[in-house]
């Protein structure tokens, strides 16, 4: 389950959540990937890639965005 985190602008709530695309059914399609990372990894071989949790102010809007702990 994902912290419960407190807006740094107004003190609200934030809510957590996923960066999504229209018409996308599942999973995020976004991921935080290093720099120097291929753009096409080799299948089975370790990623550094990191799925993105968001939280959202509940109150004012404001949004932060995080890379998911492995």
């Amino acid at each position: 389950m994902a912290e419960t985190k407190i807006c740094p602008k107004c003190s609200g709530n934030m809510q957590p959540g996923i960066l999504q695309k229209l018409n996308n059914y599942g999973r995020s399609l976004y991921l935080w990937s290093p720099a120097d990372d291929s753009p096409f990894p080799v299948a089975g071989a370790p990623s550094k890639r990191k799925d993105i949790i968001m939280y959202c102010c509940e109150n004012c809007g404001f949004m932060e965005m995080y890379a998911k702990k492995s």
